[in-house]
């Protein structure tokens, strides 16, 4: 299974990620966390926006040192609701390749984000945008979805909508299919991984 995952995934992490997972009378929740997570530690997506339960703050901020060890895996918590804290999870160099991308910049600007670009100061735009009264509908491209659904779906490109499937998408269906799969795919890894976990160890049955 090993040679399916993305070059530089750390197997050490993921095999501890998915014990986390495993070893509490919460299972269920931690589970689904980690599968809604799996296309972010594979390296595929560039991150994810979800809601986490924040009853145990104990378990949280175990959760939160053990997500972040690897450097490139960060973590920033936007509000707490009703017992739930939103949180964007992200893999640090692959939202940074992303953001940086020309046409992402020229849309990012033209919606008043700043002209130098740097990650830091731009997800500080995006939280701030978040905690306002209009959601930033822009943030379809922080979580990789293709610009062009992003743009379709503000209106600003004259896309045809085709369906929802994951997001709504417009125009031409193939590239939007291919990010879908490949993060359906991560998901469906990740359950596979962790029905692997034996006796024999973590990470030999993620080497198997």
């Amino acid at each position: 299974m090993l040679e399916q995952l993305e070059h530089g995934v750390d197997i050490t992490h993921l095999a501890d990620l998915i014990a986390w997972a495993n070893d509490s009378t919460s299972q269920k929740k931690r589970l689904f966390l980690i599968e809604n997570l799996a296309p972010l530690v594979l390296r595929i997506k560039p991150s994810v926006l979800m809601n986490v339960s924040y009853n145990d703050q104990v378990d949280w901020s175990k959760f939160k040192i053990l997500f972040t060890r690897p450097k490139a895996l960060q973590i920033r918590e936007i509000r707490k609701l009703n017992g739930q804290l939103q949180v964007m999870f992200y893999q640090k160099d692959l939202l940074d390749s992303v953001l940086s991308q020309r046409a992402i910049q020229q849309f990012l600007r033209s919606l008043s984000y700043p002209t130098q670009y740097s990650l830091d100061s731009y997800l500080q735009v995006l939280k701030h945008r978040i905690l306002s009264r209009k959601f930033p509908h822009e943030i379809g491209v922080f979580l990789g979805y293709p610009l062009k659904d992003v743009l379709g779906f503000m209106g600003l490109q004259p896309l045809p909508y085709k369906r929802t499937q994951g997001w709504r998408i417009y125009g031409d269906e193939r590239p939007s299919d291919e990010v879908y799969e490949n993060y359906r795919t991560a998901r469906r890894m990740m359950r596979e991984l962790v029905e692997h976990i034996g006796d024999d160890g973590q990470q030999n049955a993620i080497r198997k």
